[in-house]
């Protein structure tokens, strides 16, 4: 199924889950999770104080760059309840590019589920089969235990350690992060079997 608003990015169904763009309208939701300082933690921001501080987050990181066309995160919503739980996707790639970084946020009530893993391999799916990405590649803090899990269940493999410059209001400073990738080829191989 298609977006009709944003045609680059398709609206995906799982039994339990549809990944869809976001909207403004998804605020209150998504200030439940990005007002929380264990979300943020290992993300290049601040916590949100205010539902107008997410409503901004939502027009500048999903919606301005819907409209340039490029792929981004898709709102995480549960069936059950119609609740936006989390955003994941690329980060903002174009259709043509070949290679994006995927990224994962769920809300903390839905942690310890395997959410991440199981709509992780849906995006990646999506990137190689319906855009021209030929490497996926995964970012993450040295010490995020969490996220590491669940890069190795999507089969990304450890590839190099660098230091990341994390910008947060007047404050710089550097941390030791890991990358992981997959290559296409790769995930042919794998989803052949």
């Amino acid at each position: 199924m298609v977006d009709d608003t944003y045609p680059q990015m398709p609206i995906i169904e799982t039994k339990n889950y549809l990944l869809r763009p976001a909207r403004l309208n998804d605020a209150e939701d998504m200030f439940e999770y990005y007002k929380q300082s264990k979300v943020v933690e290992y993300l290049p921001m601040s916590s949100h104080k205010t539902v107008s501080d997410t409503r901004r987050f939502i027009k500048s990181f999903f919606i301005d760059n819907y409209n340039q066309g490029k792929i981004g995160h898709f709102a995480v919503v549960d069936k059950s309840n119609n609740k936006v739980i989390g955003n994941i996707g690329l980060n903002n790639v174009y259709k043509s590019d070949t290679e994006g970084e995927i990224g994962i946020c769920i809300n903390p009530i839905y942690w310890g589920h395997d959410i991440a893993t199981k709509l992780g391999k849906e995006v990646i799916k999506f990137a190689f089969t319906s855009t021209n990405i030929k490497r996926i590649v995964a970012n993450t803090y040295e010490n995020n235990k969490r996220t590491r899990k669940s890069l190795k269940h999507l089969n990304l493999k450890y590839y190099k350690t660098y230091n990341k410059k994390i910008v947060k209001g007047m404050k710089i400073t550097y941390v030791k992060c890991d990358s992981y990738r997959i290559l296409k080829s790769e995930y042919i191989k794998i989803n052949r079997k």
